[in-house]
């Protein structure tokens, strides 16, 4: 149904709704008739079905084909055995994506889009799911729409809507109907789900919600198209099938060297099915399948992790991939400072005063020279401050908070400390604004005064730039022209309040014709009346100066790429320790003078950007990706999308941060503080080191379980190991541990290592030197103990429960020694209880197994002696030193220092 065409009135009644909204007993009626604002989404997967999932790999094929071939051998017992395994294997399988998968769906709900409505005559901030017809909305530049809605108030609405119409240019928008039969791109008072506010602001009536929307009827999502593959995990599939070709070829010519040796009175059939059988068991256990997996729950936890941090990870990758920034382009307001402004200094009629008072509240007065100035003087400057703002001061059990920005808070607490502004409200009538923008710097908001019959213009923004539109001055209440010494003296008063790390603003005015109804920026703003600055202190978070200090022992560096003058921005940047003798600071204009060649040259030396177009962005991202570095860009605006998107790692601001910047970036700064960016780092980093520790540990166990096989082989043995104790080993002894190397706390060195290079493989040189090092060790070692009891005893059964311990044992010792990339880092071995728990489970089901009648009769053990288990401990107590020792392989790569 066409709304653009009913007058408001009309459309109010129709859906039984008001400028102040709908009640909550009315809201909650209509959730239940119409249902959540959300488009329909695919059908989830069941248990059931995700269980099943899990048979769907080519190794659980191979272990089914063997339990097949055991059922046609008539050999149940390992058959029955078989098929357990791949049910206990697929359980395992199942917890952990399960869990994986709700991490990501609490993740979901926290990055879920909001919308701001008037209920009750209340504006407040709801989940965008929540939404009803007949709501009343609230929109303003940066924010996505959150329903089809009808405008009944705008001020210059600008929005953008190219994912309903493919056109990139944003439509104008305001509150008269248009004919019923107008298209989507001519409907002006309508705007529609998922497209962006770039401009302006505006009040809206939701005419439909979730599958009633235009975006409904054509069957599109706001969310994002899918979940992508971590770079990580697609290298670990890579190396995963590479070792299986490898494995699969050395399986072959154990399989080939046993039919040479056979012996020759063996029934053929029998000994083809049971090389068959033990060629595939084989293969399951030394094909690492479930490094993916370990990836994939890595990143899940860490995200999960990091979310409880303050950093909500949209896409999976980011997680990891913040741990190898080697810069952090980040904003100064908010981010390394508290957002808290509280006016310090008035520059008006050329005199400088002093405002006392801290924080949002009232009390506090004014002084020049120590003694108490009259604060109606300046009346037009605590006016204009007062008018042109859209914050709005709250007070809840004690403690006044801002809604809206902060620094606009403090202009409506200076207004108060004058006790002026109480009539305002009253007294004006506001006809326009034209909105604050990042390009020039400035608000402007026109309004009435009925009892004087006249309409001002009011205006505030960046001094520097606001001069150049100021042509007169306001000195002892009287209006005179602007002279080259007055321009002089208040750039040097802006330049005095920024070094002392003020925030300043310029505040202007003038009077216009009353006869127009509409007004427009270029006609607006020239010509003004200059009346004073405001500086203002937003002092540094406590934290951000340790935080800096880590980022430099991490090899990190830090950019400051703000708005603000470059006074202020080097004042900040000194106090928090980021700023030393021979960085470079540039603004914005500066730069832009620069070829992209003379700014990739000084890229690695500049530490501000001050009086910052979000669009430069997007050129510092290039020319520091162009020097190889991986960059983390902070970004609030929609503006600041194109570089978010641009940027290795995209963050916007939780708190200030516009929607539109929220659904570009990889990440959400809950609580717009920089010390979290850090701390998100840190725990990338320890993401990243929790891979590889089950990885190495993995591949090494692995490793030493083919070498002992094809060792025996080799030297005219008999095979160590039956199909089954194998297949126990790779879901037990190699599986649990390394899965709960996982949960293993950081190293102490993490944040004092270099960013490591994404583009390296995860297992480099070093690595694969350390693997095959250790699983040599771990093979030989059992093959040692083995040979020692087959040539003594000519026991098969003993000697295989002999290697089958000696492994198990070696592999429980060497997990200990994975704890750490650090060589013999002293660590209580009770900390990680997921790892005491998994080594338990490995050895008490061994000890049952070896000890236990009827499992010894399935996995063909026999009991051991306690000289026996002497002998096995003291062999496998080796696996803790030599994994320790080859750590120092990669030493280099891994623990190198950064100097600060």
């Amino acid at each position: 149904m066409a709304y653009c065409n009913t007058q408001l009135k009309d459309l109010f009644t129709q859906f039984s709704s008001s400028e102040k909204g709908l009640s909550s007993d009315e809201v909650t009626r209509r959730l239940q008739k119409y249902g959540p604002n959300a488009l329909k989404r695919g059908k989830k997967e069941s248990l059931f079905v995700l269980f099943l999932h899990q048979f769907k790999d080519f190794l659980m094929y191979l272990l089914l084909f063997a339990t097949a071939i055991s059922l046609l051998l008539q050999e149940y017992l390992d058959a029955i055995a078989m098929l357990s395994i791949a049910i206990m294997s697929a359980i395992l399988g199942f917890v952990q994506e399960y869990r994986a998968n709700k991490a990501m769906e609490a993740l979901e709900k926290l990055s879920a889009p909001h919308a701001k409505v008037i209920r009750d005559g209340v504006e407040k901030k709801i989940l965008a799911s929540e939404l009803v017809p007949g709501d009343i909305f609230v929109l303003e530049a940066g924010d996505i729409v959150p329903a089809d809605g009808r405008i009944f108030e705008s001020y210059d609405l600008k929005v953008e809507e190219a994912s309903l119409t493919g056109e990139s240019v944003a439509s104008e928008k305001n509150s008269e109907e248009v004919a019923s039969e107008a298209p989507i791109t001519e409907q002006h008072c309508m705007v529609f789900m998922a497209t962006s506010v770039t401009y302006g602001k505006a009040k809206c009536m939701v005419t439909g919600t979730g599958m009633s929307t235009e975006m409904g009827k054509i069957a599109t999502s706001i969310q994002s198209a899918g979940e992508s593959s971590a770079p990580l995990q697609i290298k670990f599939k890579q190396m995963a099938k590479q070792i299986g070709f490898a494995v699969i070829f050395l399986i072959t010519i154990i399989f080939f060297t046993s039919l040479i040796n056979k012996d020759p009175s063996a029934d053929m059939l029998g000994f083809l099915g049971s090389m068959l059988i033990f060629a595939m068991s084989m293969a399951v256990a030394a094909i690492p399948n479930s490094l993916p997996a370990i990836v994939t729950i890595s990143l899940a936890m860490g995200a999960k992790v990091l979310a409880k941090k303050n950093m909500i990870i949209k896409k999976l990758p980011a997680a990891e991939s913040l741990g190898s920034a080697t810069v952090i382009c980040t904003d100064k307001t908010g981010t390394l400072t508290k957002n808290e402004m509280t006016v310090t200094k008035l520059l008006f009629g050329g005199k400088v005063i002093d405002v006392t008072g801290s924080g949002y509240s009232p009390e506090g007065g004014f002084l020049l020279g120590g003694k108490e100035f009259p604060p109606k003087e300046a009346e037009m400057l605590f006016r204009i401050g007062y008018l042109c703002n859209d914050a709005e001061l709250s007070e809840e059990a004690g403690k006044r908070t801002v809604i809206g920005d902060p620094t606009e808070g403090s202009l409506l607490v200076l207004a108060e400390k004058a006790k002026i502004g109480s009539d305002y409200k009253a007294r004006f009538k506001l006809v326009q604004e034209l909105s604050f923008d990042s390009e020039r710097k400035r608000m402007s908001a026109i309004y009435d005064d009925p009892s004087k019959k006249a309409r001002e213009v009011y205006v505030k923004g960046a001094p520097d730039l606001l001069l150049e539109k100021c042509d007169r001055i306001l000195v002892g209440g009287k209006v005179r022209k602007m002279t080259p010494a007055d321009r002089k003296a208040i750039l040097a008063k802006n330049h005095e309040f920024a070094v002392s790390a003020l925030r300043v603003l310029g505040f202007a005015y003038k009077t216009v014709e009353s006869s127009k109804s509409k007004y427009d920026i270029a006609s607006v703003e020239k010509n003004l009346v200059f009346v004073g600055l405001v500086g203002m202190i937003d002092p540094p978070r406590e934290e951000v100066k340790d935080a800096i200090l880590n980022c430099r022992k991490a090899g990190i560096r830090v950019m400051v790429i703000t708005g603000d003058h470059a006074d202020t921005a080097r004042a900040v940047a000194e106090k928090i320790g980021l700023y030393q003798e021979g960085d470079v600071v540039l603004t914005g204009a500066e730069m832009d003078k620069l070829s992209d060649e003379d700014l990739a040259d000084k890229i690695e030396r500049i530490r501000i950007i001050a009086r910052a177009l979000p669009i430069q962005k997007l050129r510092i991202v290039d020319a520091l990706q162009k020097k190889g570095h991986i960059v983390a860009m902070t970004g609030d605006g929609v503006n600041d999308a194109p570089a978010l998107k641009k940027a290795d790692i995209g963050i916007a601001m939780g708190i200030t941060g516009t929607d539109v910047a929220k659904e570009v970036a990889e990440g959400v700064l809950a609580d717009d503080n920089f010390a979290t960016i850090v701390n998100a780092v840190r725990e990338g980093r320890d993401i990243y080191d929790r891979i590889i520790k089950s990885t190495r540990y993995l591949l090494a166990c692995n490793t030493g379980e083919v070498v002992l096989v094809f060792t025996s082989i080799l030297v005219g043995l008999p095979l160590p190991m039956i199909p089954l104790q194998i297949l126990l080993m790779n879901l037990f002894t190699d599986g649990l541990p390394a899965i709960a190397l996982g949960t293993e706390s950081a190293d102490e060195d993490i944040m004092t290592r270099p960013p490591r290079n994404p583009a390296d493989h995860p297992i480099n040189i070093q690595m694969l030197a350390l693997i095959v090092l250790f699983g040599v060790s771990l093979g030989l070692g059992a093959l040692v103990l083995y040979a020692f009891y087959f040539k003594a005893t000519g026991d098969v059964a003993y000697s295989r429960t002999i290697a089958f311990t000696t492994l198990v044992m070696l592999e429980m010792f060497a997990v200990y020694g994975s704890r750490s990339l650090s060589a013999f880092k002293k660590l209580n071995p009770l900390t990680n209880k997921f790892l005491v728990f998994a080594i338990t489970m490995s050895v008490g089901l061994h000890v049952l197994i070896v000890y236990w009648s009827p499992l010894q009769s399935v996995f063909q053990t026999v009991a051991l002696s306690a000289k026996d288990w002497l002998r096995i401990l003291a062999l496998s107590s080796v696996g803790y030193f030599v994994m320790e020792f080859s750590k120092y392989f990669i030493k280099s790569g891994l623990s190198k220092k950064v100097n600060t």
